[in-house]
């Protein structure tokens, strides 16, 4: 591409930060969007320059989604992105983003400025939607929601470390600890958090292995001031990703950094993990989750309601509370089912549609559905080609078809968020995450996207 002598930094760029620095913990904002200067040429692309081709390659693969999404929500439009690499002086902080950068015949590579150790440049993988606010407490959690807020306030310095929440599938476990992770980061911005699954520390080190980077992943694990790692009933068997995590904890623990773990069941019931893992998880303190009681599950419908902006009748809300009794996740994958199906054959939602959809033996019974189905169903719908879901394409219509599907992937499925977003060419669960997240603001301010999500959630469920 033809750029210009000095790449101004343009107001388009400028307002993108703004709305990109709300949407990235401070530390990333700072180490990889600071040190850039954008705008658009004359061929319509966005161009951005950046100090070497690493910050390049590490923005195009962690923030190209959140990138696409401020230019769509700021500037109103999708942009092909551009990247140019160029010598970008230091200036004060207040004058940054007024700065005209000039671009040298031969640009020569900076090296990225070393603030921190390069394994601490990570995502923090947290979901923003799961915090204390919105969450339901109540007998069922009481105890682990008050244990929580401990940690949260002061992350490893009281006797609560490690925090070990158990409880059955779809219980919160995922909620809470993920809310402990947000409200330490919004307490504690300069705090190193970092949200993994077991599956995900386990294929890291497998990768770690196979790529000779074992030091880069230490650094990512061991280098945090938080540490949570969800499902570790799934380290089960696997003797040496026992090993690496046992010295990981060593290290954290040691150090006074708070672990936070969650498992299906009680750390002494878990079968296949070694002994000396099984008594440092209760070192601290053992929490556990049971199935809410009916009018915790009355709250808990009435608070998704509230997040998602729909408004049902009490004694609907009531029905669903009691026809379910297992879990929040049964127990919200109920609503979806019968808004999805109002909206399919559009009926008005009454207590005879209820008991119809979710009434037991005489219901109407639900397919059960797989990711490419989804899939394919949400690129019809959207009007884009199958394959596009998998590919790195990132035009507006393509982009919102595939976030679209991985919500739908994750309402409607029970896959983990790692199996999901392999599904879509390999992506990375956090980017799951961030198109789930997103999908369920615009539903809550854009009615005629929700009644396109239930009339896909219908075709597929019925």
């Amino acid at each position: 591409m033809t750029l210009p002598q000095v790449i101004p930094n343009s107001p388009q760029w400028k307002d993108c930060l703004r709305y990109i620095a709300q949407r990235v913990n401070e530390q990333s904002f700072n180490t990889w969007f600071k040190p850039t200067r954008g705008g658009i040429n004359g061929d319509g692309q966005f161009y951005l320059a950046v100090p070497n081709q690493f910050v390049a390659d590490w923005i195009k693969g962690h923030f190209g989604e959140v990138i696409d999404e401020a230019f769509r929500e700021v500037l109103g439009s999708s942009y092909q992105l551009e990247f140019v690499i160029a010598q970008i002086p230091e200036v004060p902080e207040q004058n940054a983003l007024n700065l005209e950068l000039p671009l040298p015949e031969r640009p020569e590579p900076l090296p990225v400025p070393q603030t921190q150790p390069l394994g601490r440049r990570h995502d923090h993988n947290l979901n923003r939607k799961y915090t204390f606010d919105s969450l339901v407490v109540g007998d069922f959690n009481q105890f682990a929601f008050a244990a929580a807020q401990a940690v949260a306030e002061a992350p490893g310095l009281n006797k609560y470390n490690p925090l070990f929440i158990y409880g059955g599938t779809g219980l919160g476990k995922t909620h809470i600890v993920q809310a402990i992770g947000n409200a330490i980061l919004e307490a504690f911005p300069n705090k190193q958090i970092f949200y993994a699954t077991s599956e995900k520390f386990t294929s890291d080190f497998i990768a770690s292995i196979s790529d000779r980077t074992i030091a880069d992943f230490t650094k990512v694990y061991r280098d945090v001031d938080v540490l949570i790692i969800d499902d570790i009933q799934f380290f089960s068997g696997k003797e040496s990703t026992q090993e690496q995590f046992f010295h990981t904890f060593n290290s954290l623990h040691h150090l006074g950094k708070m672990i936070v773990l969650t498992a299906d069941r009680p750390p002494r019931e878990i079968k296949g993990l070694e002994e000396r893992l099984l008594s440092r998880f209760q070192w601290g303190l053992v929490a556990d989750l049971q199935a809410p009681d009916l009018e915790n599950r009355t709250a808990i419908l009435y608070k998704k309601l509230e997040t998602e902006g729909i408004t049902l009748p009490d004694n609907i809300v009531r029905y669903i509370a009691d026809q379910v009794q297992t879990n929040i996740r049964e127990l919200e994958g109920a609503l979806i089912r019968l808004l999805a199906y109002a909206s399919l054959r559009q009926e008005e939602v009454d207590l005879k549609l209820a008991e119809k959809v979710l009434g037991g033996g005489n219901s109407v019974k639900c397919k059960v559905i797989e990711i490419e189905a989804i899939q394919r169903k949400a690129a019809e719908y959207f009007k884009v080609e199958p394959h596009m879901m998998q590919a790195k394409k990132k035009t507006a219509d393509v982009v919102l078809a595939r976030q679209v599907a991985m919500y739908l992937c994750r309402s409607l499925t029970s896959n983990s968020l790692k199996v999901i977003g392999a599904a879509f060419g390999g992506r990375d669960h956090s980017t799951v995450i961030h198109a789930c997240d997103l999908i369920s603001r615009r539903m809550a301010r854009e009615p005629d996207l929700r009644h396109k999500i239930d009339q896909i959630s219908a075709s597929l469920l019925y």
